[in-house]
């Protein structure tokens, strides 16, 4: 069937697979043309590593992509500045446990950067926010889901929540028969959790209404999210692995605290990272620090690989699947380059055009042939996004691109310009083709290139093809270039008016 510009612009709807009913949903976001979501960020007390970058790159091509269809979007993505790992790393290294903070927090942020991740609507961090924990211990507290217990520590109690479990598909009673939780004879129920822990000595401590302390893990994205999206926002995301306990403890207390129906509409979570089948662990010594591996690898190249497996499925990591890209992205810039030179040799300014005008039957199969691969990229991104078949699709309209760019004479602007529109707007969901040309020396390039173009010259007269050599000295005049033969080479100098 042809499938014209018109038929295009039937745009397919989303639908993502939300976590907390376990199918595939209808999206449809709580206020029109706007997204809220909120992705669990990093416990900054260790290097980023590929398991991260994941997460991270996932989420921002899932909002790339809603900003393609049109949606804006606030992104909140917090840090937890404040939690037992951080302390425990301070006193491994022997450092305060804000140097270690600050020195993982930068580390983040520059990851962040180089793997082209877009900045985000808010980086909230837990320090700066103790005020609004406390104020949520307190209506947890007075509504009666939580206890003050006597080691001085504040916990949730599951057992007030009646559909606990529902998130990860687990009953309460299995989840109690294999909790692997630390013996704590001041909690009520094993599986209940802190939200405010006492302060321990040489630990670091806020004050409030029960002592010194500081929060717990799961009440402080409740606290946040909240705070920056409202009661009710769109998309929760994170890993697999913070399924349960860390967002399902956070349901828990978003429905003890706002009612059964605020909080997240949409949980969508990102399948681990392993190696040869293995989860990457300290233990295993198989865990791959993200920026040892961007010294050897474009961050371009990273993002295409990561989106080769969809998101909610594991990606067992494989150099050798990694190097393939570097010739998908090849592939993705060859095309690119060819549209931009004849586009520039046409002096054209550089934009997308929605609608193609041509009544050319040449051209009209060939802007068939884009819309099919854009309909097929839109089609798998809008089905969970599905970044594996979209990629194909993106594949597949760059070697048109760099098709068409051979017969490029017999194509209109209007046509060039559309395709190069559509492969821009296609890879920008991916987050490439984003690499400015580098930093270039024009003068010591003319100069060169005078040089090349002045030895082939030469040899052309070497060979006796005067006719040849006469056109390029011709040429060469016309911009200005005048060429003296001498006896055993040939010089130039620019034409001056003197």
């Amino acid at each position: 069937m042809k499938l014209g510009v018109d038929e295009y612009l039937s745009i397919p709807v989303i639908k993502v697979y939300n976590t907390l009913s376990s199918r595939l949903e209808e999206f449809k976001p709580i206020k029109d043309n706007i997204v809220k979501m909120y992705v669990c960020g990093p416990t900054v007390y260790d290097s980023m590593h590929v398991g991260h970058a994941r997460t991270y790159v996932a989420f921002d091509i899932i909002r790339r992509y809603l900003e393609h269809r049109g949606y804006k979007v606030f992104m909140v993505i917090n840090i937890t500045d404040i939690d037992d790992k951080i302390i425990n790393r301070a006193n491994e290294l022997g450092k305060s446990w804000d140097e270690i903070v600050s020195y993982y927090t930068k580390d983040f942020f520059k990851c962040l950067e180089t793997l082209n991740i877009r900045s985000v609507y808010a980086f909230p961090r837990v320090t700066e926010h103790i005020s609004d924990i406390i104020n949520l211990v307190q209506a947890l507290m007075s509504k009666g889901y939580a206890y003050l217990a006597d080691d001085g520590s504040i916990y949730f109690s599951i057992d007030k929540v009646k559909d606990y479990g529902i998130l990860s598909g687990q009953r309460l009673e299995s989840l109690i028969a294999g909790a692997r939780v630390e013996v704590n004879p001041y909690k009520r129920n094993p599986l209940d959790f802190a939200l405010w822990k006492a302060w321990k000595p040489k630990e670091p401590w806020w004050s409030s209404p029960w002592g010194p302390g500081r929060p717990g893990w799961h009440i402080e994205c409740v606290a946040m999210s909240v705070k920056y999206l409202g009661v009710r926002f769109d998309i929760h995301g994170g890993g697999q692995d913070l399924v349960f306990p860390h967002h399902e403890n956070e349901l828990a207390i978003a429905k003890a605290y706002l009612g059964s129906n605020a909080f997240a509409r949409y949980w969508l979570h990102t399948g681990l990272v392993t190696i040869k089948g293995e989860k990457m662990s300290k233990s295993l010594g198989n865990i791959i620090p993200l920026e040892e591996l961007l010294k050897k690898y474009n961050e371009e190249v990273l993002r295409l690989y990561l989106a080769s497996v969809h998101y909610r499925k594991p990606l067992d990591f494989k150099f050798e699947v990694l190097d393939q890209y570097r010739e998908v992205l090849n592939t993705l810039y060859t095309a690119h380059d060819y549209l931009i030179s004849i586009l520039r040799d046409r002096t054209l300014e550089l934009y997308e055009l929605s609608t193609p005008t041509t009544t050319n039957n040449f051209e009209s199969k060939i802007i068939d042939k884009i819309n099919l691969a854009v309909s097929e990229f839109e089609e798998s991104m809008s089905n969970d996004f599905n970044t594996p078949q979209a990629l194909s699709a993106l594949i597949k309209l760059a070697k048109i691109c760099i098709n068409i760019s051979s017969s490029e004479e017999q194509l209109s602007d209007s046509l060039l310009l559309y395709a190069y529109g559509k492969l821009k707007s296609l890879s920008n969901v991916f987050g490439v083709l984003s690499h400015r040309m580098p930093p270039i020396d024009i003068e010591k390039l003319i100069y060169k290139a005078i040089g090349i173009l002045i030895e082939v010259r030469s040899e052309l007269r070497k060979r006796k093809l005067w006719e040849l050599s006469d056109k390029m000295r011709s040429e060469l005049n016309k911009m200005g270039i005048v060429v003296s033969d001498l006896k055993t080479k040939s010089l130039w100098r620019w034409q001056r008016n003197i």
